[in-house]
């Protein structure tokens, strides 16, 4: 005699299927003949052979219902599929049960992988009967998370990414996707001076960068955040500005270098033999005094830039004397001449003062720097003094002389140009970084 299946009308083929599932859960397979095969798969007969999805495998059908027997019955067996068809020339029902409760329960072991730049990634799928209400602990993306044991002593927070739903009459599938918090990615763009720009891009919370921020975004802002953070570093990955005394590049360039003129007081002796009077013949000397001026010239020299980044917008006086350097070349006086005595156009009545102060601007004064004494005759004692092409008058004092002006730079190293002070950036707190350049130069023997 067949067994009958929740119903008169539903008998028993063979034994049903088992199948234990994870967590507790069983799948429970029914196959079943009807009482009468040539009218039952009528439309107005369904209720007969088809029970309602999500009905108990223990409960009687509203037709001829039946109870199970005893110890039959398997605790939460709802049903989740239902079809026939006919299998040698039977035609059969089959009733698919599995465990479905009133809390969710996962259908298998977590899903993880690491594509992601190597974050953990948890997909978790849980099961409860139809109408089970989600857990409120599991619907807030970015900040609902659990603690992904990686081994007996270690766990990884992952946050909630995105969570899937499926419904339908038989149970509610609840789908959690969880992401550990990290890095996404990091960019770098080399800039001028030995200056680079780093992007980075974290998952839900911001983790530690190198540097001051100068941008900060946040994307998906109400639900899994990426967050940007963009910062400033030296070609060493070091902070920028952080330290000022610390040049972040170094480099070699050619620049423009103006070399003072040089002055110094000249002299030249000429001497002619004259015929006299008395058919003789006489020397004549004259002593030549001027100015001997070298012109400034502009060259190029060798220097090296050196490149900083600080916080401090002040140019101090251990920048001048940056790298050894003697100070800034940066002249501030130029040579100053004299020139004293009487001179005259070789004419009593002419005679009259040549004392005069001259100005060099743009030299420096050399050896030799002065030059004085008595004039004489040409034909007599030491002969004839002129000054800057003037006649002296015998028996006359004169001088002429040169001091002042900047030295000679060369073979002196020198800050060769004023150092410069630009504002670099402003971080996103409003805090300055500012750029500074001092070139230093040891300057050629010209």
């Amino acid at each position: 005699m067949a067994i009958s299946h929740r119903t008169n009308r539903l008998k028993l083929v063979g034994t049903p299927a088992v199948e234990q599932l994870q967590n507790g859960r069983y799948q429970l397979t029914v196959n079943c003949t009807t009482m009468n095969s040539r009218e039952d798969w009528y439309s107005s007969n369904k209720a007969r052979i088809f029970p309602d999805f999500g009905s108990l495998e223990s409960a009687e059908m509203s037709i001829d219902g039946l109870a199970p027997r005893t110890g039959e019955a398997y605790t939460d067996m709802r049903l989740v599929s239902v079809e026939s068809s006919t299998q040698r020339d039977q035609y059969i029902v089959s009733l698919v049960y599995q465990t479905l409760g009133a809390s969710f329960v996962q259908v298998k072991d977590d899903t993880i992988d690491l594509e992601l730049n190597g974050l953990r990634r948890v997909t978790r799928t849980s099961i409860a009967q139809a109408g089970t209400d989600i857990p409120t602990d599991d619907k807030d993306i970015g900040v609902d998370y659990i603690d992904h044991q990686i081994d007996s002593e270690t766990a990884v927070r992952c946050f909630l990414a995105s969570y899937e739903i499926d419904d339908n009459d038989s149970y509610r599938e609840f789908e959690r996707t969880y992401i550990q918090a990290g890095t996404l990615s990091v960019s770098t763009k080399n800039l001028s001076a030995g200056v680079k720009q780093v992007t980075t891009v974290f998952l839900v919370t911001e983790g530690t960068t190198v540097g001051p921020v100068t941008s900060r975004s946040t994307d998906n802002f109400e639900g899994l955040k990426t967050i940007s953070v963009t910062t400033m570093q030296d070609k060493d990955g070091n902070p920028l500005g952080n330290d000022g005394s610390n040049p972040v590049s170094t480099f070699s360039q050619y620049v423009d270098f103006r070399y003072p003129g040089q002055v110094s007081v000249a002299n030249d002796q000429d001497q002619f033999v004259y015929p006299t009077f008395a058919g003789g013949t006489a020397i004549s000397t004259w002593n030549s005094f001027w100015y001997g001026l070298v012109p400034p010239i502009t060259v190029a020299i060798e220097a090296t830039v050196y490149v900083f980044f600080q916080t401090s917008a002040d140019i101090v006086d251990s920048d001048l004397t940056y790298d050894g350097a003697i100070g800034l070349w940066n002249p501030t006086s130029w040579a100053k001449g004299r020139i004293d005595g009487l001179g005259t156009n070789y004419n009593i009545t002419t005679v009259r003062q040549t004392a005069q102060d001259k100005v060099f601007s743009e030299y420096t004064a050399v050896e030799p720097l002065s030059e004085s004494g008595t004039a004489t005759f040409a034909d007599r004692g030491t002969g004839a003094v002129l000054l800057e092409g003037q006649y002296i008058i015998p028996s006359a004092k004169f001088s002429i002389d040169v001091s002042g002006g900047p030295g000679l730079p060369d073979g002196g190293k020198y800050v060769v140009s004023p150092p410069t002070l630009n504002l670099a950036f402003d971080d996103v707190d409003g805090n300055q970084v500012w750029k500074k350049t001092i070139v230093v130069a040891t300057v050629p023997t010209r």
